[in-house]
């Protein structure tokens, strides 16, 4: 079974049963925190587009329709799920999208050699060198936190629903 079945089972199985009652302080402050990351990883990404526009760096359409689907509204998605009764939905999708953000952004900024990658980046100024280095480093470390808040937040979940029945 393909691991983002066994991932989307996972978040789904914590969602039913979950409690309806008032949000605890800690939870709400996770839900803060997991919606504020998601914000500045959005500011993030917009700052590296502009990288990417400056030095003429385009991606392929398939490529693209990943930015956009798991980069861009996955974690959008979830930050608004968080804050209906779909929480530990939204909590697991921003999780996993953050993941598949970080895996993609890594292998394509660090591993394979392309124009995208920060050693092999086309020619330009200095300035949007600098913001295409220091933007893809920025949001690897927003997804990494991003992911770890949102597979917490999971946690709790499940924790309180086995606590609660």
């Amino acid at each position: 079974m393909p691991a983002g079945t066994i991932l989307a089972m996972i978040c789904l199985s914590w969602r039913r049963g979950a409690q309806h009652e008032s949000v605890p302080a800690h939870r709400l402050l996770m839900k803060i925190a997991l919606t504020a990351l998601v914000l500045i990883h959005l500011i993030a990404i917009l700052w590296h587009g502009d990288a990417h526009t400056t030095l003429a760096i385009e991606l392929p359409a398939l490529k693209n329709v990943f930015v956009y689907a798991v980069i861009v509204a996955g974690p959008m998605v979830g930050a608004t799920l968080i804050w209906t009764r779909f929480s530990a939905l939204g909590a697991c999708l921003v999780a996993v999208s953050m993941v598949g953000a970080l895996m993609f952004g890594v292998y394509h900024h660090y591993v394979l050699v392309s124009p995208d990658n920060i050693a092999h980046l086309p020619s330009g100024a200095a300035t949007a060198h600098a913001q295409f280095i220091d933007s893809a480093a920025l949001i690897a470390i927003i997804e990494l936190g991003s992911a770890l808040v949102g597979f917490f937040a999971l946690g709790a979940a499940h924790a309180a629903k086995q606590r609660f029945g």
